[in-house]
């Protein structure tokens, strides 16, 4: 694989805790472990994978990486 195929599975759309109108871009950690590039929800919190378009200004603003 080639570093952009790469770089396409270190992230998936989804929500943060209760907000689920938010799509968020989710950075995988681990398996069970993702957070949203933007930063919103608690480090501890829920996330749930959509099939959605990502809808968070904050996380369409910034890169993959967390840098805007």
């Amino acid at each position: 694989m080639n570093a952009k195929a790469d770089k396409a599975q270190e992230t998936v759309a989804g929500t943060v805790g209760d907000d689920v109108r938010t799509v968020h871009r989710l950075r995988v950690v681990d398996r069970h472990v993702r957070r949203a590039v933007c930063g919103a929800g608690d480090p501890s919190g829920v996330t749930d994978v959509w099939l959605r378009a990502v809808n968070c200004p904050a996380c369409l603003t910034t890169d993959s990486d967390g840098e805007a």
